[in-house]
């Protein structure tokens, strides 16, 4: 199993901290959002991680090269960041990811590796880590869970009454499965045009069909998001929290 992080966004709700780096390169405590992903990958035991730049993507390269780690990293470019939805920079790694399984990870997230576990872990080949315990509203990637722990609908135009959580942002793709998520992301992007759309819209029109995606749920594990400067100064908190109960 590979590691998927997407990485091409500006970030511009986090400026002046992304003036010059990428938000996954910003600090949250001795430590990048970057590093703690990869070293993360390494701790479950995947093979190898891609990283999708687009935004500073040389800074990237150079901060790799700089920052060995014991996994093996390459990246892949998706230089229509600024313009194509995020479900272009999934698409970008076709080449390095088709027919394999893999985790993919938004690239601004803090989450505990025990969750990541959990996850790997799940006798389903695909699913997606859902937080059923916050208040959701309107901006929430969210999801709609039946009474089995499979996801019947996702994005973030559902209903808030009969939605079940908000998706964090890291999923595991089956190998079986990855074929038929990237010739449904080239379907909508580039033969429909639907520049706008976010992957989780492409999962969305999948469960419409056969395709099947459980839910592993937070039960309570520490994880954060990083949108803005008071983001950031939560997943500080949720960073030094993870490091003071070893479970980094």
């Amino acid at each position: 199993m590979k590691g998927l992080i997407l990485a091409a966004g500006m970030g511009t709700r986090l400026l002046p901290l992304t003036a010059d780096r990428p938000k996954p390169l910003v600090d949250i405590g001795g430590v990048t959002l970057m590093d703690r992903m990869i070293g993360q990958c390494a701790e479950i035991g995947l093979d190898e991680v891609v990283i999708v730049t687009g935004y500073m993507h040389d800074f990237v390269v150079n901060w790799l090269e700089e920052h060995p780690h014991s996994i093996p990293t390459r990246t892949v470019e998706n230089t229509e960041y600024a313009t194509i939805n995020n479900a272009h920079s999934v698409f970008v790694a076709r080449d390095a990811l088709e027919g394999e399984a893999f985790l993919k990870f938004d690239g601004d997230l803090i989450l505990e590796t025990s969750l990541l576990q959990r996850l790997v872990d799940h006798p389903a080949p695909t699913a997606a880590i859902i937080d059923a315990t916050g208040a959701l509203d309107e901006e929430a990637m969210k999801a709609r869970i039946d009474a089995d722990g499979a996801i019947q609908a996702f994005g973030k135009w559902l209903d808030l009454a009969t939605s079940s959580g908000e998706s964090i942002g890291v999923e595991k793709i089956g190998a079986a499965d990855s074929p038929h998520f990237f010739d449904a992301i080239h379907q909508r992007v580039h033969v429909d045009g639907e520049v706008d759309i976010y992957y989780e819209d492409v999962y969305h029109t999948l469960l419409k069909g056969d395709w099947s995606m459980q839910a592993v749920k937070t039960e309570g594990a520490i994880w954060s998001e990083v949108d803005n400067a008071e983001d950031l100064a939560f997943a500080r908190q949720c960073h030094a929290r993870i490091t003071a109960q070893g479970t980094a």
